[in-house]
């Protein structure tokens, strides 16, 4: 018989980042994705930087990479939202020919991540839809691609100087961790945060980990959703990170203190990786 571990009493909360569209009291599902495209401007926003401040230099090289990346994710789930009821689509010349088609795997993570929300917020074993007024499925996707982002611009010099791993090695263990919390379900249990006290649950904000522990405990109670629906959201995930890993044209960029653009290499892990002024096709993290 498996050992049940119990979870140390902790909660994460959901940061949600709303969009305010003039003339428009609510905005829907799709004003969400139109605004995906434009995810690296918000994020400067929020912490309080005019995008105009950055556009000089490798910061500039930095962050119009990041713009076009995103612009190209947003593209491609454009196009996976207008293709939803067909499995017989192809891939539009536009996007599958050119530069663009490297992104198309962060967009099907984020596409799947999306319909992961949809279905996490119809089951609601949280209770976010009383705790949060109006709250949209597409309101937490949307969230949690933020807290990513703004986690990546502060491990690659734009907000911050986070020490930033190379790219096989932040891949291999990112893919780690993924494939140990999905395969520990069954053997983990949930502490009961009624019986404790609210100073001994430890409470950290993070949509991204709100996301998870939410599927994970759905995954418990529900096994279609655990072996269809969050199975398959995790194994587009893990193949959007191989993806990523041994794609050449995808590589990490970082700004050092000195203001040089750092550059990984194409080359054998941990090798050839040199300084550049300017590179295509930098990595977004996922």
């Amino acid at each position: 018989m498996k050992k049940i571990e119990q979870s140390k009493p902790s909660r994460y909360n959901l940061t949600i980042q709303r969009l305010k569209i003039e003339g428009k009291e609510r905005p829907n599902r799709n004003d969400y994705i139109q605004a995906f495209g434009l995810l690296p401007d918000f994020v400067l926003k929020a912490n309080g930087i005019l995008s105009a401040e950055l556009e000089e230099g490798n910061l500039g090289v930095l962050l119009r990479s990041h713009r076009d990346a995103f612009k190209a994710i947003k593209k491609w789930i454009v196009h996976f939202v207008c293709n939803a009821n067909d499995s017989l689509t192809t891939d539009p010349p536009e996007l599958d020919l050119g530069w663009e088609f490297d992104y198309k795997p962060h967009a099907e993570e984020s596409w799947a991540l999306l319909n992961l929300c949809e279905e996490i917020f119809q089951r609601d074993q949280f209770g976010w839809k009383d705790s949060i007024a109006s709250l949209l499925a597409a309101e937490i996707w949307f969230s949690c691609e933020f807290e990513r982002l703004e986690n990546t611009f502060q491990s690659t010099g734009i907000l911050g100087t986070t020490p930033q791993r190379g790219k096989h090695q932040s891949c291999d263990a990112m893919s780690k961790q993924i494939s140990s919390d999905f395969n520990s379900i069954p053997s983990r249990r949930f502490a009961d945060a009624s019986a404790f006290e609210p100073n001994e649950i430890q409470t950290w904000d993070s949509t991204e980990e709100a996301i998870r522990i939410h599927a994970e405990k759905i995954a418990q109670l529900d096994t279609e959703f655990c072996h269809i629906i969050y199975s398959n959201y995790i194994k587009i995930r893990k193949r959007t990170i191989r993806s990523i890993r041994n794609n050449p044209n995808l590589q990490v960029a970082t700004l050092e203190k000195s203001g040089d653009l750092f550059v990984g290499g194409k080359g054998k892990r941990g090798k050839s990786q040199k300084r550049s002024k300017s590179k295509k096709g930098f990595c977004k993290e996922k």
